[in-house]
């Protein structure tokens, strides 16, 4: 009897010392770190301390990234971070620049898409089934959306080189840019992630005329790095939107 009492004891003390352990694991897991996980609005290029972080990665570092306790805020978008490897935080950057609304991007939608989204600009009575185009978007003179079979395949913006400087910071908020060489020409391409296969589009921005920048976008897939293919494809598009302003 003596030894069943003793045997039963010994269990009850394990279970206790069982719950006592998960008991102070479980505090020590939900003991409050002082991180305050309110969704944080930032502008592009703005710096913010997260108190308490130790370590923040980020989902999209595109958007924003970590270093130590600090966030910074790289470009335009949407992304979330986990401070110390178990709180999150969602981000908005949102920009400091603004110069046109950001065209419709959706490749392959539809011209009836594009119509019911594009809210900026005047409609173009010279608008083909090819192009769609509207004047006066904001501070792009032109907005043109470029078709084939109906499917969404180039967006243009005309925009004047009163507008050089903006047009640069409007960019680079939105956009990764680089210069790319073309003999002794200079013109500035950029993509909306860190690499092509991680984003939706690329954009490349050149001199149409002396007082006009033109700004191309394109499915970041259909992108090609060979200067040749960039060539040739800018003068196609040069060529059909010639062709459409002086009709």
């Amino acid at each position: 009897m003596k030894k069943n009492y003793f045997y039963l004891l010994g269990i009850a003390l394990v279970t206790m010392l069982s719950f006592s352990f998960i008991s102070c694991g479980d505090d020590d897991d939900d003991k409050d770190d002082g991180i305050d996980t309110t969704p944080i609005k930032m502008v592009a290029g703005a710096d913010k301390i997260i108190q308490g972080a130790d370590t923040i990665s980020s989902s999209n570092r595109f958007v924003a990234y970590g270093l130590n306790n600090t966030v910074h805020a790289w470009h335009v978008g949407e992304t979330s971070l986990l401070v110390n490897d178990k709180k999150t935080i969602s981000i908005t950057v949102s920009p400091q620049y603004y110069l046109y609304d950001d065209p419709v991007c959706e490749w392959g939608c539809s011209m009836d898409y594009v119509k019911s989204h594009q809210k900026e600009g005047t409609f173009n009575s010279k608008s083909t089934e090819k192009i769609l185009a509207y004047d006066n978007a904001g501070g792009a003179t032109l907005l043109a959306y470029m078709f084939e079979d109906n499917k969404l395949t180039t967006v243009m913006a005309m925009v004047s080189t009163n507008h050089t400087s903006t047009l640069g910071s409007y960019l680079a908020e939105r956009f990764l840019m680089i210069p790319m060489y073309q003999g002794e020409k200079t013109y500035f391409a950029g993509v909306d992630g860190i690499d092509v296969e991680h984003s939706n589009t690329f954009v490349y921005m050149d001199m149409y005329n002396t007082k006009t920048w033109e700004v191309a976008y394109i499915a970041s897939n259909k992108a090609n790095t060979r200067s040749s293919d960039n060539i040739e494809y800018k003068k196609r598009i040069k060529k059909e939107l010639d062709s459409f302003m002086t009709e």
